[in-house]
């Protein structure tokens, strides 16, 4: 595996080196297709770009896709699509809303999974039989959970879909979640951590992957020709 560590003093050195990333795939093709997470750091990390990068990025040449969303409207608060598009989407203008992907948290969620999968088979190229991801985002929860597969649900990371509904273990919240053949598809893909709370998982994940596969999502992230790129900040890193 194509593996790298980056570690940074803080979240906007971090949003720095995603950024320089996101550049690099601007430079190689006409449209970079990226699949973004909710949580803490893409918050951030989306305020970088409206502070610094309103006219240094190509904006309408990236595709924007989810790798997970919320059963709820986007106007809730726990959207990921609703806090993407008041923290960048309304700031930025030049983004193309016809390269906007989102997952109707709203809609009945079976008939959603089938649509989002035709949505990513219509728009994303094909590598391997499969729709291809140029930058895969990636979060990872205390509980060492990725996208929005769960430890008690791992399963579903191997299901034949590309997209699955999936249960929140606490809340049983229902959610929509790609599954480990697209994620591990991707050309880049990115965890993004940060937060002492997350070192010990980060540790074990990086540095003994194969004995925690069984038992965290995270840990089952092994791209099939990409490359994955760890971006920590100090704290996530402190026990490696």
């Amino acid at each position: 595996m194509d593996k790298k560590i980056n570690i940074y003093k803080d979240v906007e050195a971090l949003s720095e080196g995603f950024t320089s990333l996101l550049k690099e795939e601007l430079s190689k093709r006409e449209i970079v297709n990226v699949s973004l997470s909710g949580g803490s750091t893409p918050k951030a990390l989306f305020n970088y770009w409206v502070a610094n990068c309103k006219e240094s990025i190509d904006w309408n040449r990236i595709a924007f896709f989810w790798g997970d969303e919320r059963c709820v409207r986007p106007t809730d608060e726990m959207s990921n699509f609703g806090m993407t598009k008041s923290l960048l989407f309304d700031k930025i203008p030049t983004i193309d809303k016809k390269k906007i992907h989102r997952i109707h948290g709203e809609n009945e969620s079976k008939e959603e999974v089938q649509w989002y999968t035709s949505i990513m088979d219509k728009y994303l190229p094909k590598e391997n039989g499969l729709p291809v991801f140029d930058i895969m985002m990636l979060g990872m929860g205390d509980d060492g959970h990725t996208v929005s597969i769960f430890p008690h649900q791992i399963d579903l990371w191997n299901a034949e879909a590309d997209c699955v509904t999936a249960q929140h273990p606490e809340t049983g919240m229902e959610r929509i979640s790609l599954t480990g053949r697209l994620v591990n598809n991707s050309r880049n893909i990115v965890f993004l951590v940060t937060g002492k709370n997350k070192a010990e998982k980060v540790k074990q994940i990086i540095e003994e992957r194969e004995k925690f596969a069984d038992i965290y999502p995270a840990a089952k992230v092994n791209p099939v020709n990409g490359k994955l790129f760890w971006m920590l900040d100090e704290g996530a890193a402190s026990l490696l």
